[in-house]
């Protein structure tokens, strides 16, 4: 028997000037970055084998994201009784304009995502998290600067001339029935993830390999009439693995999602579980620096969409780096981009900052 979520209350915190999101993302890259760094310089941690990735980006694709949508992480678990707190900031450029005949979606949005995820080494092979996540959507400021990126490098706008600039528009519908109709502004609690990652196998001289396996639980906290979530919890079982090859790091994940058909005022929509693989580089430059590249895919939970977006799920490529700041914290930063015109943001900008506490 599902449990209807919407019966409890949302979050919501209301943000003056929505549809100005360059203050939004400005005033919580201060309430949350820089607070981070003066905490991990009074705190302790070890970072093991030096090696910091992946990067933890997830897919902010709205009509994926409220579905389970597992971030790429290592195989390695904390050391017994260590904490994790890992904010993020998330900035991202959303647009599609389909009607596919059974599916009419428009989204025309900047989105930023606040990320507040906590780790904790219950035992030496059980690390277990919570990942609550917020979202606001708005207009943005960066369509003119969008289209004449796109113009210079002679590809698709995705159709962004055809709309005003600059305006938010966030509708689903299906078979003529409203599924979603988006909310701009205000900072909304999204549906967030708790998970339990056990570790099988350490990296060791004689084999240069870690495995874990992962369980994880969405919590349908955001209101499904917003897109903010599902209203129903979804499952993922996942299997995690890094290649150690000094100075490189080969990353390799694969999940299995089990989704629910989602709470809806009208639109019967009717979802299939979804796949989701991951494969990543990670370059230790030196003890305090690495590069990464990476991959990741999410296939699709839509049935007969007709349109590549919902179709064919999400390609996301991500560029980054992390930067060790001190023995106890680290900066991420990366750049993710839509490699196929699918289900993902046309670019996401990624700030992350890492500190633990023994």
């Amino acid at each position: 028997m599902k449990t209807d979520w919407n019966r409890h209350p949302k979050f919501v915190l209301e943000l003056s000037g929505p549809t100005d999101a360059f203050k939004p993302v400005l005033w919580f890259s201060l309430l949350i970055l820089i607070p981070g760094l003066i905490i991990a310089a009074s705190v302790s941690v070890s970072w093991g084998d030096g090696y910091k990735g992946p990067l933890k980006t997830r897919n902010q694709f709205p009509p994926f994201f409220m579905f389970i949508n597992p971030l790429p992480v290592s195989p390695v678990t904390l050391p017994h009784g260590e904490a994790r707190l890992s904010p993020a900031i998330d900035y991202s450029s959303i647009f599609v304009d389909q009607d596919s005949g059974n599916w009419e979606v428009l989204l025309d949005m900047e989105l930023m995502v606040v990320d507040l995820m906590m780790e904790y080494g219950v035992t030496k092979n059980l690390t277990l998290s919570f990942q609550p996540v917020f979202v606001q959507m708005g207009s943005g400021f960066l369509d003119n600067f969008l289209e004449s990126y796109h113009d210079k490098l002679g590809v698709s706008n995705y159709g962004r001339e055809n709309r005003p600039k600059n305006e938010f528009g966030y509708w689903i519908s299906y078979k003529g029935q409203t599924w979603v109709m988006g909310k701009e502004g205000g900072l909304h609690l999204v549906d967030s993830l708790v998970s339990a990652k056990y570790s099988v196998l350490r990296n060791s001289k004689a084999i240069p390999l870690d495995l874990s396996f992962a369980y994880i639980l969405k919590i349908p906290f955001g209101d499904p009439e917003y897109g903010f979530g599902s209203g129903y919890a979804d499952h993922g079982l996942h299997f995690l693995s890094r290649i150690c090859l000094d100075p490189v790091i080969i990353y390799l994940n694969s999940g299995y999602n089990i989704v629910s058909d989602p709470k809806t005022s009208g639109a019967d929509i009717q979802v299939e579980d979804t796949i989701s693989l991951f494969a990543g580089l990670e370059y230790l430059y030196n003890p305090d620096l690495s590069f990464l590249v990476q991959i990741n895919y999410f296939s699709s939970p839509f049935q007969d969409a007709e349109f590549s977006q919902f179709d064919e799920g999400g390609i996301e490529l991500d560029l980054g780096f992390v930067y060790q700041l001190s023995p106890h914290a680290d900066f991420e930063f990366a750049f993710g981009e839509d490699l196929a015109a699918s289900g993902v943001p046309d670019f996401n900008l990624h700030f992350r900052i890492s500190y633990s506490f023994h």
